[in-house]
């Protein structure tokens, strides 16, 4: 008897939310101060679980984690990016590149809570 399996690919689906991208940037003054760019960026997610070990690992090291997003593979991100989640603020923690079982380009972000939130505008206004 033959078996015929159908070779059918499962597209990934990224909709459970999007956020905007902020990359971290410093002034150049004396007293440096860091503050948000918006990269302009924002960028569908598919939600993630957060296993107990991940949990207790950040314990560990006395970090928050918030939540877990699976998006498209995009490269340039890494720790030193925010994302804005409704008007919420979380920071890369950790930026995992990697190529799914049907040859789909992802990346998985693993965030944590960010609590000191400035943006570029604010620092602007500071200084004039």
């Amino acid at each position: 008897m033959l078996n015929y399996k159908q070779n059918i690919t499962n597209l990934p689906t990224y909709n459970d939310g999007k956020f905007r991208l902020f990359e971290i940037k410093q002034t150049n003054d004396t007293y440096t101060e860091e503050y948000l760019y918006d990269t302009g960026y924002d960028i569908w997610f598919e939600e993630l679980s957060i296993s107990d070990r991940l949990k207790f690992e950040a314990e560990e090291r006395k970090r928050k984690i918030t939540c877990k997003l699976r998006i498209p593979q995009t490269k340039q991100i890494n720790s030193l990016y925010v994302v804005k989640i409704g008007e919420e603020y979380h920071k890369v923690f950790n930026a995992y590149h990697f190529t799914n079982k049907d040859g789909f380009k992802e990346t998985d972000l693993t965030l944590e809570e960010y609590p000191r939130v400035k943006l570029e505008e604010e620092v602007c206004k500071k200084k004039n």
